[in-house]
């Protein structure tokens, strides 16, 4: 769950060290220090009524493995064997529940590891530490009359930062326990209580629920003894099905083949399991009763080629808030939720240095801003490649971070994140996102999320935003653009007024329109948009005019529109229709041909002719592309 994983692993490591490691005589090194010269050595002070010989000290460099040494009755303690180099020190009591708060050697007020320096031949002394009594959480998980006890383990997460914090402590129950918990070994502050379970009930938090944020914190201060936690086991569900779709193993598939999870309806994860490529079935148990969302290969950092998606084979591209939920009643096992995967997409590319030689051995990371989308990522090979799979349709950035060089470098060949741009990936295809290259890469330019690399009209786009003409939307550390939606006749006032050069006008003080109020969205575009006769409005029964500036510019409006927009030039409508779809004598016949005639729109090239397609609304798009040609041909007007 989030962060409890690493939690959970540090702690193992550290029981299994202190339990086996502790037992050893002092001074017996591992073998990855047998040249060692070095030695640490202080003095322990505990709590009156505390065991100092329960105490086990660990000692060692930033990277690389530890030494470890029992304390004596009288406190002192030394550890040898130790390369000459800088040393962190620890304390750590060997035995559960524990009655002092484990700690680093540390001389700062904060408690933070101030290492020690160890000189060959040497033994560093006056390395002391006081440990401080440590406060313990005790309570019971009662279970119904004539049912097995609950057996499992349960954890203790130190808040604020719950999701990183990992497990502060931990009391593992057997049946015999009949429920009773202690945890002992905690420093003051605020925690989270988490159950899981083994023998059939559910994962859950203090309180019965199944998400860290619902679940009521418990306080304690220093060397506090808190009694009387209270909560009941609920009886498992469970959720299982089958996955059709993959190949079978072989030499070229072996290892992980997906993961699935249960998201709770707080978005918590409630269970996960990872299938191996040789199983065709899962079984996602512990769960409390309850709705869930069953996902698979949406686990992040997840490495796997098959695309991400939730239940009834809904793509990840199709967004979890729309997966079919699942519910389960209290021992409850719902079945069939199958799954049919399919391979990803991928996405290719090359990484060089500031010299211009491949790096190797680089993890490129291809993700989504707003974690919507699963991150995957892989390493470069050592002529630079890289190919990282399993991609679900949509946009993606790809960041690389190698050492030695200035920073992260983005895709669009850039080196600021902000201006990053997005590349397409569909399932089933090989998108080759080209070189990033240090030797030629830029800070680059502000550009929109929603447009890739290689998207139609891009470079339009691109010159409107820089232009000014258009700054699209911005949310949550996004830049969009929405290429595809149509331009409402609000925008394109706003989008001609900026093509002019925004010029001096003052609105008038009473609209000429009676859907606009002097209050509305771009009143001032609009106006001006009337002032200049480029739009006229609508003449309505009541004898009032209208603009309808949230309905969307067709594009034979959008042809008059830039007519007018260029001062309505001499120009003879040619006698035959260059469009199928746009017969002489039709609406907008004059600025349509115009249009053509300036090459700003081409149309489209069909078997039977080429058409123009007058009625359709102009996407945002296309409206880059019409502005961009206007300019090029006629500048501000």
């Amino acid at each position: 769950m989030r962060g409890y994983s690493r939690g959970r692993f540090r702690l193992a490591l550290t029981l299994l060290a202190a339990l086996i490691l502790g037992a050893l005589p002092a001074g017996i090194a591992s073998p990855a220090f047998a040249a060692a010269t070095g030695s640490i050595s202080g003095t322990v002070t505990v709590p009156a009524g505390v065991d100092v010989t329960k105490v086990t000290v660990f000692a060692g460099p930033e990277i690389g493995g530890y030494q470890t040494a029992n304390v004596a009755s009288d406190g002192t303690f030394t550890v040898s064997g130790l390369p000459a180099v800088n040393h962190w020190v620890r304390f750590s009591y060997h035995e559960s529940p524990s009655p002092v708060v484990e700690a680093y050697y540390s001389t700062s007020p904060d408690g933070s590891k101030t290492l020690v320096s160890v000189s060959e031949g040497a033994t560093t002394t006056g390395i002391n530490q006081t440990l401080k009594p440590a406060a313990v959480i005790s309570g019971k998980i009662s279970v119904p009359a004539g049912s097995a006890a609950f057996a499992g383990q349960v954890n203790a997460i130190k808040g604020p930062d719950y999701a990183n914090s990992g497990y502060a402590g931990t009391a593992f129950l057997q049946s015999s326990n009949t429920g009773n918990y202690v945890i002992g070994g905690l420093a003051p502050g605020t925690y989270k209580i988490q159950f899981q379970a083994q023998n059939g009930w559910a994962n859950m938090w203090h309180g019965g629920v199944s998400g860290i944020d619902a679940s009521p914190s418990v306080t304690v201060t220093e060397g506090q003894q808190l009694a009387g936690i209270q909560d009941s086991a609920v009886a498992a569900a469970t959720i299982a099905g089958s996955i059709a779709g993959a190949p079978a193993p072989g030499p070229t598939m072996s290892g992980p083949g997906m993961s699935i999870t249960a998201i709770a309806q707080d978005g918590t994860v409630a269970a996960s399991t990872v299938m191996e490529t040789s199983q065709t079935t899962y079984a996602l148990k512990n769960l409390l009763p309850g709705t869930y969302k069953v996902q698979f290969n949406r686990t992040k950092g997840f490495v796997s080629n098959y695309e991400a998606q939730l239940y009834k084979n809904l793509p990840e591209s199709g967004g979890a808030a729309n997966a079919t939920p699942v519910t389960v009643a209290a021992g409850q096992t719902v079945s069939s939720v199958n799954a049919t995967v399919r391979q990803g997409g991928t996405l290719t590319g090359k990484v060089l240095g500031s010299t211009g030689t491949p790096l190797s051995g680089v993890r490129v990371n291809v993700y989504t801003k707003d974690e919507s989308l699963v991150t995957r990522f892989s390493y470069t090979a050592a002529d630079g490649t890289f190919k990282v799979t399993g991609l679900t349709t949509g946009l993606y950035f790809v960041s690389a971070e190698p050492a030695g060089e200035s920073g992260p470098i983005f895709s669009g060949n850039v080196l600021a994140e902000a201006n990053a741009r997005s590349v397409s990936s569909f399932v089933g295809q090989n998108t080759d996102l080209g070189t990033l290259s240090y030797a030629t890469a830029t800070q680059g330019t502000r550009g929109f999320d929603d447009v890739p690399l290689g998207a139609q009209f891009q470079n339009e786009i691109l010159w409107l935003a820089n232009e000014g003409i258009s700054t699209g939307w911005e949310a949550n550390g996004s830049r969009t653009y929405q290429p595809l939606t149509p331009v409402n006749r609000d925008a394109m006032a706003a989008f001609m007024y900026r093509l002019s050069g925004e010029p001096e006008f003052t609105p008038p003080a009473v609209s000429p329109f009676a859907d606009l109020p002097m209050d509305a969205k771009f009143y001032k575009e609009i106006t001006w948009l009337a002032d200049k006769g480029i739009s006229t409005g609508w003449e309505e029964a009541d004898n009032t005019k209208t603009y309808r500036p949230l309905q969307p510019v067709n594009r034979d409006a959008m042809a008059a529109f830039m007519y007018r927009l260029a001062e309505q030039p001499e120009f003879t409508a040619p006698a035959t229709s260059p469009f199928f779809d746009v017969p002489v004598g039709a609406q907008f016949y004059k600025e349509i041909t115009w249009l053509a005639a300036q090459g700003i729109s081409t149309g489209w090239t069909e078997s039977a002719g080429k058409s123009f397609k007058p009625l359709l609304p102009v996407n945002r798009d296309a409206m880059a592309a019409f502005m961009f040609r206007f300019d090029a041909k006629f500048g501000a007007v």
